[in-house]
């Protein structure tokens, strides 16, 4: 508090005082009457000026922060409060301008955030329908038996960056759309692996080597798969960027283990960048710490330990001897083992093998892609499958008006026309029974809650590119289990 204000509250305070020590003295007449009528007179000139002056200094200013703060309550992020003094009352309004300005500028980037995570959710399809066409056209060629070994080679490493280009589209949808949360068993290495997948081509163009040791007894934890990625991704990042001030060798190091009790799943990500300076150390988790200048928002730490917290667990900087730095996750292990991938016992071959695996099964293709329909129509034909082929969803309809009774609907989900929500739609209204066949295809499954599609079993749901003998393998599995 200024000295300015101190001394206005006291003189308020000694008005008042004085006021009510003249009125008591006139009434009980232990003064004069003409002192006591003095004394009076100065008390109540004296109380409503230092009043006057109090409202003026005290109450406008904390009235209008409070109309501020109201205002920035109710979303109004451009709120600004005039600073009419240098105490402490224009020091506060001066910080609370200060934040609305930077919550006006994180709200605009997370709004280009939400915009580019959209815009993502679109070129993901555009991007996977020719990531798939070419995946499919390589698996026919290397099922030609006639193929040159020099052409194999060549269809393998198109069909393997075609996989690669494919996983990491995946990866990113996933993180930029999280969705709401789901939380269930989770083993913190898969979320390692997805992470350092997301940030792995910074590896290279760096020059950064990665290095580590997952355990591969890790138990699992109980939390969100996605929010936890969100976490590793920040910290991998960070580190990535800390890195590109040092020179080489730059190395970067992710472990994970658990602590000596067997209580607690640890993640460590350790970088021998420049470190983290003392004085930024003990606000680093706090909202718009960065220490990225204008590159960095200020809210990755803080709202990854809040992810961590609401896991039940800690994210924290520890010290370690050498330089860098070295970030902890720690949450509570499930004390379950480790998923492993389930046995799966041979099964043996159908009565018609000979003509292939598929055989007797009617299959209705709905893609407006020819270039992915054909060679999948192609390979399925050859495993038995008796094809139709629909371009979009009223297409389909026609071909099922003219008799053909499918087994299976593979429908993709944005088509022009009819896309695969409303033709799932219509069957659903129409003919019940078909619309427990179709089973989806899309390259970004995260709009099928906005395409009213959240019930559909996952086991219903193909995410482009999929390979063709994974797309055989799931036909054969669903018109066998909806047989049973």
């Amino acid at each position: 508090m200024t000295k300015s204000l101190r001394v206005l509250i006291a003189i308020v305070i000694m008005a008042a005082m004085l006021y009510g020590a003249a009125l008591t003295l006139a009434l009980t007449g232990n003064v004069g009457s003409a002192t006591a009528i003095v004394v009076v007179i100065v008390g109540a000139l004296l109380l409503p000026i230092a009043l006057f002056i109090l409202r003026r200094r005290v109450w406008s200013p904390l009235n209008a922060l409070g109309k501020g703060i109201q205002r920035v309550a109710e979303g109004d992020l451009t709120a600004q409060v005039t600073v009419s003094r240098d105490d402490e009352l224009g020091k506060i309004t001066a910080h609370f301008n200060h934040m609305t300005r930077v919550l006006r500028d994180r709200a605009e980037e997370q709004g280009r955030f939400a915009a580019a995570g959209e815009l993502l959710g679109g070129v993901a399809h555009e991007v996977n329908n020719p990531l798939m066409a070419i995946a499919s056209h390589a698996e026919l060629r290397l099922a030609d038996a006639n193929l040159s070994a020099e052409q194999r080679n060549e269809m393998q490493s198109i069909l393997r960056q075609a996989q690669r280009a494919a996983k990491l589209l995946r990866g990113l949808l996933r993180f930029v759309r999280a969705g709401e949360k789901r939380t269930a068993t989770v083993n913190m290495n898969d979320v390692v692996r997805s992470a350092i997948d997301l940030v792995s081509y910074r590896f290279s163009i760096d020059e950064i080597s990665i290095e580590g040791r997952l355990d591969p007894e890790l138990p699992t934890v109980v939390g969100d798969a996605n929010r936890l990625e969100q976490v590793i991704v920040n910290l991998l990042s960070n580190a990535l960027d800390a890195l590109r001030g040092v020179k080489p060798p730059r190395r970067l190091i992710v472990d994970s283990f658990t602590d000596d009790t067997g209580g607690r799943v640890c993640v460590t990500v350790t970088d021998n960048g420049p470190g983290v300076a003392l004085e930024i150390a003990s606000r680093l988790f706090r909202p718009f710490a960065s220490t990225k200048g204008v590159r960095g928002t200020g809210l990755g730490l803080y709202i990854s330990r809040q992810l961590v917290r609401e896991a039940q667990g800690e994210l924290d900087l520890v010290k370690h001897s050498e330089s860098g730095a070295r970030f902890l996750v720690w949450l509570p292990s499930a004390r379950e083992p480790v998923p492993t991938a389930p046995v799966v016992a041979p099964q043996p071959p159908p009565a018609s093998s000979a003509q292939g695996t598929l055989a007797g099964i009617r299959v209705l293709l709905v893609d407006d892609e020819e270039l992915i329909r054909r060679p999948m129509a192609r390979f399925l034909g050859k495993r038995g499958a008796e094809i139709k082929e629909a371009g979009d969803g009223l297409a389909a309809l026609e071909r099922l008006a003219e008799g053909f009774e499918p087994h299976v609907i593979l429908a993709d989900l944005r088509m022009p026309k009819m896309d695969g929500a409303e033709f799932y739609e219509h069957l659903q209204q129409q003919r019940p029974p078909l619309a427990e066949r179709v089973m989806f295809l899309s390259g970004d499954i995260t709009h099928l809650a906005g395409r009213g599609l959240a019930e559909v079993p996952r086991d219903r749901v193909l995410v482009k590119p999929v390979e063709l003998a994974e797309l055989e393998r799931r036909i054969a599995t669903f018109v066998r289990e909806k047989a049973a």
